[in-house]
């Protein structure tokens, strides 16, 4: 089980990977803040509400109201509501922004990116250099932009 924020979801969403998700976790939370900026595309809601209908993804709150004010005057709402989660479910986070993860690390949260999930379902044997670099191609063609170095490092042995 993993807390996820909008970025990861509308990303793998967008290139047709949603798959990876489901081979790395068995489930995943969201708040609301994430679920309502993820699904903002008519298209992307049909397919969470689809994955929450199968129970794969779940919505839930969090409690601690001055936890997230204090967060969401530095980071956004779903940024927010997800790190206040993590914390009080004592459960890891997806991020890939820089501000929120180092912010989610200082609240004790263990975090992963979209490319420490590639490289651990790459090592897992999962997924192999093929299918890594069709899924690299996809997302350098999205908004999401992954460097030599770090293509690199998802194939390391």
């Amino acid at each position: 089980m993993i807390i996820a924020d909008a970025t990861v979801l509308i990303t793998l969403i967008n290139i047709d990977e949603f798959r990876l998700l489901k081979l790395f976790v068995d489930h995943i939370i969201i708040p609301k803040e994430v679920y309502a900026e993820a699904s903002q595309q008519v298209t992307a809601q049909k397919f969470l509400d689809a994955e929450i209908a199968s129970g794969f993804l779940s919505v839930e709150s969090y409690q601690n109201v001055t936890m997230f004010n204090e967060i969401h005057y530095i980071l956004d709402k779903g940024e927010s509501a997800s790190i206040t989660l993590a914390v009080e479910k004592g459960l890891p986070f997806i991020i890939d922004e820089k501000k929120g993860r180092k912010f989610a690390q200082m609240q004790g949260v263990e975090i992963i990116g979209l490319v420490g999930i590639i490289r651990f379902l790459y090592l897992e044997k999962q997924l192999d250099e093929t299918e890594v670099l069709m899924i690299i191609e996809k997302l350098n063609r999205s908004d999401f932009r992954i460097s030599q170095k770090l293509l690199g490092f998802i194939l390391a042995p």
